[in-house]
């Protein structure tokens, strides 16, 4: 997994992590804005499944982007506190 552009990429970690919160309020949205009020901006209180499942796969997405990216010890180019 060397080769893999995703590792130690700073810039797709906070990628997958917006994307992951982003999924996450869209899932809040749905399940408590959407459905617990009418108004002429949401019109009516269905749940709408693929809405809430599209933001769950959103939510998935960052959250493998942002798992594949993070930061890794190996990284860093000074000696650790264990190294001898």
């Amino acid at each position: 997994m060397q080769d893999n552009p995703l590792q130690n990429n700073p810039k797709a970690f906070w990628a997958g992590l917006v994307l992951l919160f982003l999924g996450i309020a869209g899932m809040v949205f749905y399940l408590v804005v959407r459905t617990g009020s009418e108004s002429l901006i949401l019109p009516g209180p269905n749940f709408r499944l693929k809405h809430f499942v599209l933001a769950l796969v959103v939510a998935g997405i960052g959250a493998v982007i942002a798992s594949f990216a993070r930061p890794r010890s190996g990284a860093f180019t000074s000696a650790g506190r264990n190294d001898r």
